[in-house]
Parts: structure tokens; sequence; C-alpha cells
């Protein structure tokens, strides 16, 4: 086969710098998401407490390296245009050009040096930290992405390079379980605290060179290599402290309110949420004024089916009282039973009130709380983690806000049983399962943050899967989740589509085709013979809605009613009448 003309090479490396960026974007937001939410558990003055973005940025360079490796594992089998990506690879991680004969070495020593990387490390907050599970499917999506550029660039992939592939998918694969779906759902803060912990000790390993537990290992760090072994620079290992946060309240407020309104359906919540936010900041202006005012309970109860953004909707709630001032720290803190209940006698009580310590000028969201209460009433630990729960929301009202979570039966049985409850929860609000076309809002979310783009039969289909998947759901239905997991099954789809393509280009890497198109839950067969019959979705322009054909889906419409053009992206499908009948209004 012959070589990819020059300019086909200049293209694929710029995609290649292009993923390499993307991947420290990644890491680097989700250290800030982290950071938000678990910066109690840095230890007080600790400065690393301050750095997880940083640290995370340190990690992502052994990730490039790793991929990097697991494609082209051996050194002397590397060929020119794969050196050329390698140079690309190491100005990323150094911020300077490796010219001439220093190039060879320097790829040699970075294929060596990643060999010592574990996949398990270098992706392991995205496997342990609840916050930033669910861009697990992003970081094994450019990861791919990568691999596939690096096998192309010479014009040439061979078996070899194919197994080299499927061997990384399968490393993926171990390290997140072999079940995605199951992982999102576990809140573990123990696990969270010893990733955190990790974290540090193996940012400052990929950033000095330095293992604190073995002999020293060849690493990542910003420095011009030699022929023998690259020597960090000095001025490479200290890094600028993370910047404060500097936001106003107002602005802390703004940025909340902007991620609530950015979130894909929930418009009975936002509703409720806005409008407790407004009587919130109206008391705190009455107080600051001198004139009476009144505070209400701030505990909730979100009652819905899992997947449904009740994590995500305490997250930003915790945010906005921090902003109001109605908590000092605004963090969240999630538990679930076996955060607060111990195995032994007399342990219960201890458990239960320091987790509510990590959460005091905070918010404690408890998910699956009615495992706390059974209903022959014999559960004497779980009673006892309720009545200490339930003593601290009163005595500590001022600088605690509880969120107890769960499927809608359930959670409702638990507060009408418990007095206390009932008493202290100020505001309930129901998480409804998202509807078909805000499952597919959520997939084209998660897909363009990755760069993909859908075409309309890959639309057609998408909302098609999900028509089915709702109809026949039960309390079991994944919503957010399903469409996370039905974006991460899809890309794995392209790539195995990708493998036998010799000439990779920009848009078979950022398109998903109809075929590529998996829906978590639905026979891929029975998928493209739902996507075969004609179908009508209703779609909306300036409030007003119509109907129109689905293949439109993806493409400008003009309004009927305005006369002017739109873009029908998605649509709510238009179920099929007996002929003679019409679509009630």
């Amino acid at each position: 086969m012959p070589r990819l003309p020059d300019d086909k090479i200049i293209e694929t490396v710029r995609l290649y710098r292009e993923a390499m960026d993307e991947t420290r974007d990644l890491y680097v937001e989700s250290g800030e998401l982290v950071r938000g939410s678990y910066a109690w558990l840095g230890g007080g003055d600790d400065p690393d407490a301050a750095s997880v973005a940083e640290q995370m940025d340190d990690l992502h360079q052994g990730f490039l390296m790793k991929v990097f490796a697991s494609v082209v594992p051996d050194a002397s089998a590397k060929n020119m245009e794969q050196r050329q990506m390698g140079r690309a690879l190491l100005e990323h991680i150094w911020g300077k050009s490796v010219l001439g004969g220093e190039l060879h070495e320097a790829v040699d020593w970075l294929i060596g040096a990643a060999a010592d990387f574990e996949w398990s490390d270098l992706v392991r907050p995205f496997v342990e930290l609840p916050e930033i599970r669910d861009r697990w499917g992003e970081l094994e999506t450019v990861a791919m992405r990568m691999a596939h550029l690096l096998t192309a660039v010479d014009g040439r992939v061979s078996v070899a390079d194919n197994e080299n592939i499927d061997a990384m998918k399968r490393q993926f694969d171990r390290v997140h379980g072999g079940a995605p779906e199951t992982l999102v759902s576990e809140v573990d803060t123990n696990n969270a605290r010893d990733a955190l912990q990790w974290l540090r000790s193996e940012a400052k390993r990929l950033r000095e060179g330095v293992d604190p537990s073995a002999a020293e290992k060849p690493t990542p760090t910003p420095h011009r290599p030699t022929a023998t072994q690259p020597a960090a620079s000095p001025e490479s290992v200290a890094k600028p402290a993370a910047p404060p946060d500097d936001r106003t309240p107002e602005q802390r407020l703004a940025d909340a309110k902007s991620k609530l309104d950015q979130l894909v359906g929930l418009e009975n919540i936002k509703d409720q949420i806005s409008t407790l936010t407004n009587f919130l900041a109206m008391e705190r202006k009455r107080e600051e004024m001198g004139l009476p005012s009144s505070r209400p309970s701030l505990h909730m109860a979100f009652v819905g089916n899992p997947g449904t953004g009740k994590t995500t909707v305490a997250r930003i709630i915790a945010e906005i009282y921090g902003a109001l001032g109605l908590l000092t720290k605004g963090h969240l803190v999630e538990t679930d039973r076996s955060g607060l209940v111990a195995e032994y006698a007399g342990q219960t009580g201890p458990k239960t009130n320091a987790k509510i310590d990590e959460a005091l000028d905070g918010l404690l969201f408890v998910d699956e709380a009615y495992t706390l209460i059974d209903s022959d009433g014999q559960d004497q630990y779980g009673r006892e983690a309720v009545q200490t729960l339930l003593k601290r929301m009163e005595d500590q009202r001022d600088r605690l806000v509880v969120i107890l979570a769960g499927y809608p039966v359930e959670m409702r049985q638990m507060i009408r049983s418990n007095p206390g409850l009932s008493s202290r929860i100020g505001t309930t609000m129901q998480f409804d399962d998202y509807p078909p076309e805000a499952l597919c809002r959520i997939f084209d979310l998660i897909a363009s943050k990755s760069k993909y783009t859908l075409p309309t039969e890959s639309r057609r289909r998408l909302l098609r899967g999900f028509t089915y998947l709702y109809a026949r759901r039960d309390r079991h239905f994944g919503n957010g989740r399903t469409s996370r997991n039905s974006f991460e099954r899809s890309v794995r789809r392209l790539a195995n589509r990708l493998s036998k393509v010799d000439n990779v280009t920009r848009e078979l890497l950022t398109t998903l085709e109809p075929d590529d198109i998996e829906v978590a839950g639905v026979d891929p067969v029975h998928l493209k013979a739902m996507a075969a019959v004609p179908g009508k979705v209703r779609v909306e322009c300036k409030g007003i809605s119509m109907v129109i054909d689905d293949q439109l889906l993806g493409t400008e419409v003009t309004c009927e009613t305005c006369g002017e053009k739109f873009l029908a992206d998605w649509g709510e499908p238009v179920p099929e009448l007996p002929e003679g009948e019409d679509e009630p209004v």
C-alpha cells in the first residue's frame, strides 16, 4: 500500500494534536470538578488539596504516553510517520520541540517509560471518583481516536496494528470492570479519599520522576532528552499554584444557575429551584435591612428512578446555597447506607456523625435513603443512623442541608412512616423519567463534547431506539445513563469499523453513521428494522409546534407559522394513528 501524501500526514498529525489537547482538557476539567466536591478531603491547609486539576494534568501525560506505547509497543518497529507523531506527543508533554538525532532516542525513551505505567493507575480517578465516572466514555473515545490515528498515519494498517488496538480495548474493559452501567451507581467516599491521596503521590511521581514506594523511574517531565537518560530540568518540577476562586457571590450564583439551565429536561425541577432560590435571596436581603425574615427547612427529598439527574442537581443546589451565603463551603458529600451504618453495635452513631461532620457547612446527599428503614422495624442499626441524622438535621440546620434520594414509592413510604423526617423535609422534588427526545439530546450533548456529529439517519435510528425503550421502561430504566452507555457502545462500533479502513480522515473520525448507532438494550437488527419504517416528529419554532417527517431531523426546515428557517435537531415522536383519525391537539 503506498505511503500517504504529505498533506494527509500533516492533517493526521494535526488531528492527533487536537486529540491530545482534548485529553488534557478532559483531565483538567475533571480535576476541577473533583476539587469542587472533594476539597474537604484535602486535609485543611495541605497545598495539594487546591491543585487537583494540576495533578490531573500531570496524570494525563502518562495516559498519552501509554496510548502511544500500546499502539507502537516496539521501538524498533516504528516508522518515520509514527516518529513524527511521537515528536508531537513529546512537544505536548515537554513544551518544546525535539529535533534531529535526538528524536529517535526520545521516542525510544517514551515507549520504554510508558511500559512502567499501568492503565489502572492512569485512569483510576475516572473509575473510583463518583463525580467523574460518567466521563469514562469520553476518555475511552479519545484514546481510541488517537490509537486509530497512530496506526493510519503511514497509510498501512496491519493485522498487528488492529491487534494492538483490540488489546488496548480489552485493557479498558478490564480496568472498568466490563460493566460501566453498574459502576456509576456506586458511591464510596472512602474510595474517593484513597483515590485522591493516591493521585497526589502519582502526580508527584510523574512530575518529579520519583516513585515514593520504589526505585526511580523515567517519567514525562518536560525537559530536553539526551541519548542516555532524560533528566528533569529544575524549572519543570515546580508548577504555579492553582488560582483561587475569586468569583463574587453574584458570579457564583449566576454560574450555578447557568449549569442548571443547561441540563436537558427537568423543567419542573428547574422551576422549583428557581422559586426557592428567589425566595431565599429575598429573605436574605430582608434580613440585611433589618426586616422580619423566615427561613424554611432546606432539607429535601429527591424521588425518581436512577439516572434522572438527582446527584447533578444536588451538586448545583450546594453551589447555589454557597453563593447565597446559606452554606459557607457549599460542597457536596455523597453517601449511602454503607457510609452511615456500621457492622457492629455501638459503631453506627459515630460513623454517621463522622459522615455528617464531613458535610458541615455543605450538603449531605444520601442515596437510596429508604434502605435505612426496613418495613418490619427490626433494623436497629439503620434506625440508629436515622435518629442520629435527624438530631443533627435539627441541631445544625444552619450549617447542614440533607437531601434524601431514592425510588419514588419507597421514599414516600419512608418519609410518611417517620414523623421526624416528614417534619424536617421541607421540599420534595419529583424527577421524572427522560422521554425519548431528551435521551437523544443527552446523547447529542455527550457526542458534541467529543466532536462527533450525527447525520439524519443516525438521529432517526437513535430516536427509534430510545422510543422503544421508553415505552417498555420499568423502575430500573437507566434514563441519562442509557444515553451515556449508548454513546460509548456506538463509539466502539465506530472504532471497529475504522479498524478496517486504511485512510482515516477527520470526517470518518467524527461522524457516527447509522450502522454505528447502538442503543443499550435494543438488538441492533431490531433497531435497524424500526428505523426503516417512515415516521413523524413534533418540533418547535419559537414555542409553536409543527409535525414533520423524521427524515428531516438534523436539517433546516421552514416554520409553517412564521416562515423562518430553523434547525430541527430533535423532535418528539408522533404515534401513528389509524387512517381517518385526527391527531389530538
